[in-house]
């Protein structure tokens, strides 16, 4: 083996391994907005009874940030359907 293809081959496993890095970020960062959003429901649950589907559906796209908003309106609103509002 040559010492260029010995470089090209440890460039290779680095990219691999810097892929993989990010991969596993995304799938953590994932995890957390999924947990989010399933507090948020269980929130909603406890205080309201039954989730509507219109909110579940808004809930399962919401960003990390939105999220947040959310779980904070969930403990102080007097209705579900006012959760999302704000």
């Amino acid at each position: 083996k040559t010492i260029a293809q010995a470089l090209q081959e440890m460039g290779e496993v680095r990219g691999e391994a810097r892929g993989e890095a990010r991969g596993e970020a995304r799938g953590e960062a994932r995890g957390v907005v999924l947990g989010e959003a399933r507090m948020l429901l269980r929130v909603v649950e406890r205080r309201f009874g039954a989730v509507p589907e219109a909110l579940r559906a808004r809930v399962a796209s919401a960003d990390m940030e939105t999220l947040e908003r959310w779980i904070d309106r969930a403990i102080s609103v007097e209705r579900a359907e006012d959760v999302l509002d704000g």
